[in-house]
């Protein structure tokens, strides 16, 4: 069966997926050097840097439901190209407006808006897909895509930091570049993705059960939010443990994020493969969060860069089996309101790294108990595996999809 959304859609959903995470790494680099030319050299600038962090991950947390819930009942390119396009001007309160309130708002905003493009993406995907295994490996290449923008971003951001546009802050190039991105993505979602969400013709998509299991979905999102805890006291405690425990420098600390990354990237790639079906890999689930409380349970032992690099692989390898697992079966659990589900995932996703940063940090400081942030993240992993193990059996008894086609009335009405 052909799939029902063509390539140019898919490719367009894509790119608006890797220019948001794109604009995000660019900004990670910029960030303490627009704050010191607008502050000065002190703690404060790490202290401002550490907050306009938060505010995007808080906008995420509080609009990714929002805009869920909206696209369920908006057509979703809709959504999508709102988000695209708030996004884009939101960046460019970075580009031209010196001010620190600026800053606050634009990182508020950029947030906010970009909460509704990979979740709405993913439910899209959902409306047309033909089976299960088309969405999943669908699924998986958008998380690829999001990925490489995070990987890519530091780089291009550091690249260009420091170049001077007249009547321009120093760094407001970064801003621009990350801003024609998302106007690029935006003019390729108006152009590629359908306005309905379903086909009036042509292959038909997977039948959807209108009721979903709510209590396998707020499983599922407990899950997702303890992964992103774990990855997120395990990030700040890498970079603390790194550089005052070890004594290693930026470039040998970027270097193990470089590496985090394209392994995530990478095994992301390989869960949803055509040799096993998209619903086999709920036996995955346990195994992979067993495996990250393991990981994370090793790295305080790491004494040697060599040590940390294979602790860094290990867990970035566990989380990339199970995070685009989790966002498969809660698409899968939500029935019809698939839309508002993915919206909470990441909203879910966001709370979970927001608080097991700030956990990794204030653990960190304790001289009782400085490795404390990987032994909380890792029993928290051990937990999360443990309430895992009955889930195969549970999210067994999902009914199969179907396929079928619209009935013209509900065509019509899901029209943008």
């Amino acid at each position: 069966m052909r799939p029902a959304l063509s390539v140019k859609a898919l490719a367009a959903l894509f790119v608006a997926a890797f220019t948001v995470s794109l604009a995000y790494g660019i900004a990670l680099p910029v960030l303490p050097y627009l704050l010191e030319r607008r502050l000065g050299p002190g703690a404060d600038v790490a202290w401002h840097t550490g907050l306009l962090t938060g505010t995007y991950t808080l906008a995420l947390f509080l609009f990714a439901p929002l805009w869920g819930r909206i696209s369920d009942h908006l057509p979703r390119r809709t959504v999508i190209l709102i988000g695209m396009s708030g996004f884009t001007v939101s960046l460019l309160l970075f580009a031209f407006i010196d001010s620190l309130v600026a800053l606050y708002l634009g990182r508020f905003l950029t947030g906010a808006f970009s909460a509704a493009v990979v979740p709405v993406s993913l439910a899209l995907i959902s409306d047309w897909a033909p089976d299960e295994d088309w969405r999943a490996h669908r699924f998986a290449w958008l998380t690829v895509a999001g990925v490489s923008g995070f990987l890519l971003g530091p780089t291009i951001g550091g690249g260009v930091a420091q170049m001077w546009r007249t009547g321009m802050p120093a760094s407001g190039l970064p801003f621009l570049v990350s801003a024609a991105a998302a106007a690029a993505g935006s003019i390729g979602v108006l152009l590629a993705v359908p306005k309905a969400a379903q086909p009036k013709t042509g292959p038909a998509p997977m039948r959807r059960s209108t009721k979903g299991s709510p209590r396998l979905v707020s499983t599922m999102l407990l899950l997702a939010a303890i992964v992103s805890a774990g990855i997120g006291a395990f990030e700040v405690g890498l970079a603390l443990r790194a550089q005052q425990r070890l004594g290693l420098g930026p470039a040998e600390i970027g270097l193990m994020f470089t590496e985090c990354s394209l392994v995530m990237l990478v095994v992301q790639a390989m869960v949803f493969n055509p040799l096993v079906p998209a619903r086999a890999t709920r036996w995955m689930i346990a195994p992979a969060l067993g495996s990250l409380a393991l990981a994370l349970a090793l790295v305080p032992l790491m004494t040697s860069a060599v040590g940390m690099f294979v602790a860094v692989g290990l867990v970035a390898a566990s989380a990339g089996i199970v995070s685009p697992i989790l966002v498969f079966w809660v698409s899968l659990a939500s029935g019809a309101a698939h839309g508002r589900a993915l919206g909470r995932q990441t909203a879910a996703s966001s709370l979970g790294q927001a608080l097991g940063s700030a956990l990794g940090g204030l653990l960190f400081g304790l001289s009782a108990f400085p490795e404390g942030a990987f032994v909380v993240a890792a029993i928290a992993a051990g937990g999360a595996g443990c309430l895992a193990l009955r889930l195969p059996g549970r999210l067994a008894l999902l009914a199969p999809a179907k396929a079928h086609r619209p009935s013209p009335g509900r065509s019509r009405a899901l029209k943008g």
